[in-house]
């Protein structure tokens, strides 16, 4: 932990900063995705009850 205190803190929060702001991205992405899939599916499950 010492060693972690002994570094530039300013580039320590930016890494911290960069890998959260990749996690939200990601987060971002999957949730877009998982929207698309819903669409998807309930157009899917539209076409075959009018059948």
């Amino acid at each position: 932990m010492s060693d972690l205190l002994q570094k530039d803190l300013g580039s320590s929060l930016l890494s911290i900063t960069v890998l959260l702001g990749w996690l939200g991205i990601g987060f971002v992405f999957l949730r877009i995705l998982a929207i698309s899939i819903k669409r998807i599916l309930e157009a899917v499950f539209k076409l075959s009850n009018k059948k």
